[in-house]
C-alpha cells in the first residue's frame, strides 16, 4: 500500500473544539489530532486528520460534529515546492 495522494483534516480555532472533535469521533470515524500544517492558519494550532478516504463518511462526520472547525483537502506531492491545500467547508 502506498502513500496516499491526498487526505483531509478538520483545524479548529480553539483547542476545546479540537478535544471535542476528536472525543465525538472516537466512536465514529478513524481520526487523530495532529499539530496543523504550516500551510494552514488555524487559531490553536491542531487539527483532526481523517485516517479514511471516504470522502462521504468524513463530510457527514464534520456536518454532526458539535464543534466549529473546517475541513480540508491536502494532496502529499508538492506543486511548485508547495503541498496544495482546498478549503471543503
Amino acid at each position: 500500500m502506498g502513500r496516499p495522494e491526498y487526505y483531509y483534516i478538520m483545524a479548529f480555532d480553539t483547542t476545546t473544539d479540537a478535544m471535542q472533535a476528536e472525543r465525538h469521533a472516537k466512536e465514529r470515524i478513524k481520526a487523530a489530532i495532529m499539530p496543523i500544517p504550516g500551510a494552514i492558519s488555524s487559531g490553536c494550532g491542531l487539527a483532526l486528520r481523517f485516517m479514511e478516504e471516504d470522502e462521504e463518511s468524513i463530510l457527514a462526520f464534520c456536518k454532526d460534529a458539535p464543534v466549529n472547525g473546517h475541513l480540508y483537502k491536502l494532496f502529499t506531492q508538492k506543486v511548485d515546492g508547495h503541498h496544495p491545500v482546498f478549503l471543503i467547508m
